[in-house]
């Protein structure tokens, strides 16, 4: 079986979110469980490892009245296949994303996956789409492609990372940038706001539609969480599934981890965690407490990530016996609150407004709790990492949250995180003082719960497992 992944960011090339770590994991395993992994990337400006990709091949892809230079570079890693589509009009500027011209350019790109199918001879069995950059693909192809005979029985997935961002856009794109009939906006196809929608294109199209976790997939049926889409998602249901995100266990691993002060396993976990945490205090200045609760927050600094939450009860917390690390940039409302809040308390709380893989590493490894009480998470990777590291998550019941954190039980000794369920700040805080208490006053069920916590898996190889069955089944 081929399968072709298309997306917009990959890492370790490029990264802006959540999806590059999919990219970057999820061909890897698959490979490495017999399937032939092809992934197409955009050839960025600040892309790495440019100096080592290799040209294959150019052609001129026409793209309404723009006839426009594609050329084709590839790369080879972990058993992937990468192929990278380059014009400097399009690519070669600052960053990923946020340009007047993003439409403009992800048509480009859409046009030349399916264009690079036939030019290198890599028809795959699927094509694997991921979020509105490459939702057209699947339009293009039903609408135009799969007529040839080169193209027959191609079989699409489509796959929603988070549903708030659809590619809505002016209805006069469709036959400006893709050259397709205006009826197929009024028949309902692509329509959905009285806009054209992108997103809804590729569900209205694909064969399959998948999302990055179990309970995100129910969740987006709502009104809540559906975003204006739960209708036609509603439709598709049967065809809706949800799979579960992991994590690379090669990148995101203590014993392995070169950013990190000490490593560790489960056996060392106790001395280990000690002193990255004295060297994690040390570095983002606070003062130096092995016995303190420290409590790491590695976020964007968004209203999806419950920031209300954490300001609303952050004199709270700074009134508790604990210590918290802030690690991100965002919107400037919730950057200034939390910096006025580490400017009064010193002492507890260090603010760190920037984005530092490296530093994000050492609060994972170094804090003792994470805090995330995201108003909604389709996946979340940072509790996967923190459980990893054994530092504890404290979550709110959302998303791929919901599915990767197993409430603790006392009296079962059971669990691997704290949860509260509505997104209440006071319910928040009363989960960080059930943790505190459990911390502070019963050290034996702590260590235990780490234990629990390191040990628990949530890599690639069972979700990647189901990908391979769900696209088995399709062919």
């Amino acid at each position: 079986m081929r399968v072709l992944f298309v997306a917009s960011e990959g890492t370790p090339f490029i990264k802006s979110g959540g999806l590059a770590d999919v990219i970057g994991s999820l061909p890897k395993e698959m490979a490495k469980q017999g399937v032939e992994s092809i992934v197409v990337l955009p050839k960025y400006q600040d892309m790495k490892f440019a100096d080592k990709i290799e040209y294959v091949t150019n052609f001129d892809i026409f793209m309404g009245w723009r006839k426009c230079y594609c050329g084709v570079f590839k790369y080879e890693l972990d058993g992937v296949t990468y192929y990278f589509i380059d014009n400097e009009q399009y690519f070669k500027r600052p960053g990923l994303y946020g340009y007047d011209d993003d439409y403009e350019r992800f048509a480009f790109f859409d046009f030349a996956v399916l264009e690079l199918i036939s030019h290198l001879n890599i028809r795959p069995d699927v094509l694997h789409m991921h979020d509105w950059q490459t939702a057209m693909i699947a339009m293009l192809y039903r609408e135009r492609y799969c007529y040839y005979d080169y193209y027959q029985n191609i079989k699409l997935v489509f796959t929603i990372h988070n549903i708030a961002f659809q590619g809505k856009a002016d209805p006069h794109l469709l036959e400006e940038f893709f050259g397709l009939d205006n009826y197929l906006y009024y028949n309902g196809n692509c329509r959905n706001d009285d806009c054209l929608n992108m997103m809804k294109a590729a569900i209205f199209y694909s064969d399959i539609i998948t999302t990055v976790s179990p309970t995100y997939a129910k969740e987006i049926l709502t009104d809540e969480y559906g975003e204006g889409l739960q209708s036609i998602l509603q439709m598709r249901q049967h065809d809706l599934y949800g799979i579960l995100n992991g994590v690379d266990y090669d990148v995101i691993n203590p014993n392995k981890d070169p950013m990190i002060v000490k490593k560790y396993t489960p056996r060392t976990v106790k001395k280990g965690k000690l002193e990255n945490k004295l060297a994690l205090q040390k570095e983002v200045g606070l003062p130096e407490d092995p016995d303190v609760a420290l409590i790491g927050i590695v976020t964007r600094l968004t209203r999806q990530k419950g920031l209300d939450l954490i300001i609303n009860q952050f004199e709270a917390l700074c009134g508790r016996r604990v210590q918290v690390v802030i690690l991100g940039a965002g919107d400037r409302v919730y950057e200034d609150a939390l910096k006025g809040v580490a400017y009064y308390h010193q002492d507890k709380v260090s603010m760190q407004c920037k984005y530092d893989f490296g530093l994000s590493c050492r609060i994972y490894a170094g804090c003792d709790m994470f805090l995330m009480p995201s108003l909604f998470e389709p996946c979340g990777l940072s509790q996967m990492m923190s459980l990893k590291y054994g530092t504890i998550p404290i979550v709110r019941e959302t998303g791929g949250l919901k599915d990767s954190v197993i409430p603790y039980n006392e009296f079962e000794q059971t669990g691997t995180g704290f949860s509260f369920t509505n997104y209440n700040a006071h319910e928040m805080m009363d989960t960080i003082d059930y943790a505190l208490h459990t911390f502070y006053d019963y050290p034996e069920n702590w260590d235990r719960l780490v234990q629990r916590a390191m040990k628990e898996k949530l890599d690639w190889e069972v979700s990647a497992s189901r990908y391979i069955e769900l696209f088995s089944s399709l062919l």
